[in-house]
């Protein structure tokens, strides 16, 4: 019984009871580590068994089923057949309307095809001529982006592969059974524009999520689906590529239902409810489909428990669980994370530093400046304006100049302060002239305050009047006056 396979989605060798834990059932998920044909989980509920992988019918390599995890025993497989279902994508774009296969190769695969002279092949079957053929070379493919090839020609089957490679890789884009009933292509819908564009990724599997939007695509008659308030759904589009008339309709499943799951039902998927998977820290930028970290952490929020190498390709110690679905990961590399309809890819980059100088900007004052060249401005209420060697300005409250050298800021020259400071009587009969505001004037609250000469003769007086203005008394509180 084999107890590790290689996760493609995770990208990494995991063990059958972790891959258990981390729900990992999905149909071509797992490689065997010896011959790289497809695995999957078995007696992950058995209690008679250990979980363990195992091949597909029809396969009885005895050294593969008796394949316990020993790294030494893992064949030099073809790079292309490591991560193939990482590489291999196939997308919509609502914009063009056009089908493309989405490829994706490291800076050392690159490296090692065009050191090969490989070129990347697409074919409609497994002896037929490549129906696109191209070189995979530096200045055409960049490490870890996917490069989108518009696909012209309709087939039901495209096998992939380098020219170096004996064994193309099947991929299915539209489905049909052996009876030849077809079947609807369910896309994923990730990046959505103004005016209605977005782009789609096939759903590869059979299962689909509630709250995810869709894209169905019919390459037959387009007949109006019988779903009711449990699904959101969009407008018809129809198009025509590759010399065939498809439609297509955006969906969203609300909820689990006996209707839903009995359509899905009929086109062979079923429907599971969603989980969520969000970055909290740090702040990042995406950069095709990866989320790209400057930290040696980040902080997540899932509705779901990290699993190591079950649902996280990172060991147990990079993992930190808080409450409320909080986790604190350590990031060393490429981090992918993936449950249900949840995922998430980290990648870790190098944090950009800037050297630079640092030019001090000069304060300051004066009542009249004189331009000494053509690089002051002034600023004032009606914008800016240039001045002109030997230009005089009067500088006021609402105006200052800026000077700059090369393009920088080197000076700020603002009026020169010479506001008066009044200070007690004058300062009181200021406050009495322009602040006409009274109450009424009690004098507990001056007894214990040590006033000015200033101010113990207007208290008297306020004593007479009873009145005392509420601005002088604020003032006197605080021993301006």
């Amino acid at each position: 019984m084999q107890k590790k396979a290689y996760d493609t989605i995770l990208s990494d060798y995991v063990d059958a009871e972790s891959a258990a834990k981390g729900s990992g059932f999905e149909p071509y998920r797992y490689k065997c580590a010896c011959c790289w044909e497809e695995v999957h989980l078995c007696a992950a509920d058995s209690r008679n068994q250990a979980t363990h992988f195992r091949h597909r019918n029809g396969n009885n390599n005895v050294e593969c089923e008796n394949y316990l995890g020993n790294r030494n025993a893992i064949i030099n497989s073809a790079l292309f057949h490591r991560n193939v279902r990482d590489k291999i994508e196939f997308y919509f774009s609502n914009s063009t309307k056009l089908f493309s296969i989405g490829v994706k190769f490291d800076a050392d695969e690159i490296s090692t095809y065009e050191q090969d002279e490989a070129s990347l092949q697409v074919k409609t079957s497994y002896t037929a001529k490549p129906l696109i053929s191209i070189p995979i070379r530096s200045s055409r493919f960049y490490p870890n982006i996917s490069e989108l090839i518009p696909i012209s020609k309709f087939s039901w089957e495209y096998y992939v592969s380098s020219s170096n490679d004996s064994k193309p890789h099947k991929c299915e884009l539209f489905r049909k059974d052996k009876r030849g009933y077809l079947y609807p292509s369910f896309f994923k819908i990730q990046a959505q524009g103004d005016g209605g564009d977005f782009k789609a990724k096939l759903i590869r599997s059979d299962t689909l999520y509630t709250n995810t939007p869709y894209l169905i695509v019919f390459t037959h008659l387009y007949h109006p689906m019988s779903f009711q308030q449990d699904v959101k759904v969009g407008e018809v589009i129809s198009f025509k590529t590759m010399d065939r008339d498809f439609a297509g309709v955006v969906v969203a499943f609300t909820r689990k239902t006996a209707s839903v799951e009995h359509q899905l039902g009929l086109w062979k998927y079923k429907l599971e409810t969603n989980e969520t998977l969000t970055l909290v820290w740090p702040p990042s930028s995406l950069v095709n489909e990866s989320m790209l970290i400057c930290t040696d952490y980040a902080y997540l929020f899932s509705t779901f428990e990290l699993q190591a190498h079950g649902n996280i390709n990172v060991p147990s110690d990079n993992i930190e669980r808080f409450e409320n679905g909080i986790s604190k990961v350590s990031i060393n590399g490429r981090t992918k994370i993936y449950k249900k309809n949840a995922e998430l890819v980290l990648e870790k980059c190098k944090e950009t530093s800037y050297e630079y100088d640092v030019i001090s900007v000069a304060q300051e004052t004066a009542k009249n400046y004189v331009a000494s060249d053509v690089s002051a401005f002034l600023f004032n209420r009606s914008g800016v304006s240039p001045m002109s060697k030997g230009m005089s300005v009067l500088l006021t409250h609402c105006s200052e100049v800026r000077h700059y050298s090369y393009g920088y800021l080197d000076s700020i020259v603002t009026v020169a302060n010479d506001t008066v400071t009044l200070t007690g009587n004058r300062l009181l009969q200021d406050i009495l002239m322009y602040y006409k505001r009274t109450e009424a004037f009690n004098w507990a609250g001056y007894e214990s305050l040590e006033l000015s000469h200033t101010a113990f003769q207007y208290i008297e007086s306020c004593e007479k009047t009873g009145l005392i203005n509420s601005v002088a008394k604020h003032f006197i509180e605080e021993g301006w006056i």
